[in-house]
């Protein structure tokens, strides 16, 4: 058994990570989820982060650790959104396996061993995805995520609701073979490539908790987000169910797609044309330049709560 094991450990050598962080105005957060790679035990990998034009002091935290010779940060020079940073930091990459780590949450320090051994011995996967710690803001481990599970992607059961979610990987070749991260797909990002990635190479589930995902209001799909995330997830499936049309792949049923014809057409194009006139009256530069003065916590929290539901969600 020993041996065995020695071989597989050798064999290892040929699989890179290249970690991929899009930062948004997380300086609570980031240093401990840069940490988390800092201690990977399996160190063949590479850590991009990009910051997304943060307006708080995450450039200068992420900063004090580009010394490292493994990690480097990317400044965009106006905002992508979170899919936008992602697929920024894609085409930056140069290791054969993308990781995706948010910077509010953390990985467990044997995260990339557990994945580079199960690439090594599931050749034919391109996407290995494991569950993860559901925790506190203060990333306090309370449950491990039960509903992320194995799925078929030969099977069209699972299109609905994909119960797919940390920490996801896949090679970077697959990920070539589809559109890959969009700007346009601003929220429900992780299902929307979940989608494409599936139409192109087969999932691997890993049943060990490997991420530390942290709840709290500001989250990217969690509290104040989680309208633009439900709109946004039916233009993945409807995107999806699109690509999948006169193809072997699964499909959705068309019934379960007449809401999301309904919600795509008609209420986007009418909410969209109101945010456009807002935007037009640049009312998100005031609100943003309007954070920068308001010493108020409480309100300049409510503020950005309105600008993420509203005005960054369907600008």
């Amino acid at each position: 058994m020993g041996s065995k094991t020695t071989v597989l450990d050798k064999q290892l050598a040929d699989i890179s990570f290249s970690i991929i962080m899009a930062n948004y105005n997380s300086s609570e957060y980031v240093e401990q989820s840069i940490k988390s790679v800092i201690n990977q035990t399996y160190e063949n990998w590479e850590l991009i982060i990009v910051d997304d034009c943060s307006t708080d002091n995450s450039r200068e935290v992420i900063e004090n650790y580009t010394v490292h010779n493994k990690i480097e940060l990317f400044k965009t020079r106006k905002n992508l959104g979170y899919s936008g940073a992602l697929k920024l930091g894609i085409s930056k990459s140069r290791n054969k396996v993308i990781g995706i780590l948010d910077s509010d949450d953390a990985l467990h320090s044997k995260a990339l061993d557990v994945m580079a051994r199960s690439y090594k011995l599931y050749s034919n996967y391109g996407f290995i995805y494991s569950t993860m710690w559901r925790c506190n803001e203060n990333l306090e481990a309370r449950k491990v995520d039960k509903t992320i599970r194995k799925i078929d992607v030969n099977k069209s059961h699972w299109l609905i609701n994909p119960p797919v979610s940390h920490f996801k990987t896949f090679k970077k070749e697959f990920y070539g073979k589809t559109k890959g991260f969009e700007i346009a797909q601003k929220k429900s990002v992780d299902r929307d490539i979940i989608y494409k990635l599936s139409e192109v190479t087969q999932f691997k589930f890993i049943n060990k908790p490997l991420y530390y995902y942290r709840e709290h209001q500001q989250g990217i799909s969690q509290g104040s987000n989680e309208f633009g995330t439900k709109f946004y997830s039916y233009r993945a499936k409807l995107n999806a169910y699109k690509r999948r049309l006169n193809t072997n792949l699964p499909n959705f049923k068309y019934k379960n797609l007449r809401i999301i014809y309904y919600y795509n057409i008609v209420f986007y194009r009418v909410f969209k044309f109101f945010i456009n006139i807002f935007l037009k009256l640049h009312i998100d530069l005031l609100i943003d330049k309007l954070l920068l003065l308001i010493p108020n916590k409480t309100l300049r929290n409510k503020l950005i709560i309105f600008k993420n539901r509203y005005i960054d969600i369907f600008g």
